[in-house]
């Protein structure tokens, strides 16, 4: 559990520092930076979103399982392609290879859209505070894990939760 925690962990800082980085940029078309290219402005007959680049495997794969997404961002990464998107009031990071074969896949969403079971598991232990944020890491074929945010009174404390069992990542002293 711990490896497999660690290794999502890695995965997650990853894409968040990524999608930091990208927030920034995204005015200017095919920006280079860090390792990956943003790919948010189409040419004459490309893919709205896409800008002609990405492989289309991947394109096939993403409109397979995400017809009705529109205004989606590509990355380009070493490995291959990293999608960002909003559906449903739930925010994505679809990471895919070049082959169009889904990496992994992260979904942050606040506490109204956790499943029922979930967030039982975590209120019945932190009943007095309040869900922030909730990001669902699935490593396929692996079962997804999910990092969670609680805020209370006092202090902030970052969970882990995978098969059922829950972990505390950090806790950190609130500012006065």
């Amino acid at each position: 559990m711990k490896k497999i925690l660690s290794c999502s962990i890695s995965a997650i800082c990853f894409l968040i520092s990524a999608t930091t980085a990208v927030n920034g940029q995204l005015a200017s078309n095919h920006v280079k930076s860090g390792g990956f290219v943003i790919l948010n402005k189409p040419g004459p007959g490309d893919l709205p979103g896409v800008g002609g680049r990405v492989n289309p495997a991947v394109i096939r794969s993403f409109l397979k399982s995400y017809k009705d997404v529109s205004n989606e961002t590509w990355i380009q990464v070493k490995a291959g392609f990293v999608v960002m998107f909003n559906y449903n009031e739930i925010d994505y990071q679809v990471a895919y290879n070049k082959k169009g074969n889904v990496l992994r896949t992260i979904r942050s969403y606040n506490e109204g859209k956790m499943a029922l079971d979930l967030r039982h598991i975590v209120k019945s232990n932190y009943y007095d505070y309040e869900i922030n944020r909730v990001h669902e890491v699935e490593t396929f074929p692996d079962p997804p894990i999910y990092f969670i945010q609680l805020v209370g009174k006092k202090e902030i404390i970052n969970l882990a939760v995978h098969d059922g069992e829950m972990e505390v990542l950090e806790k950190f002293d609130r500012s006065k």
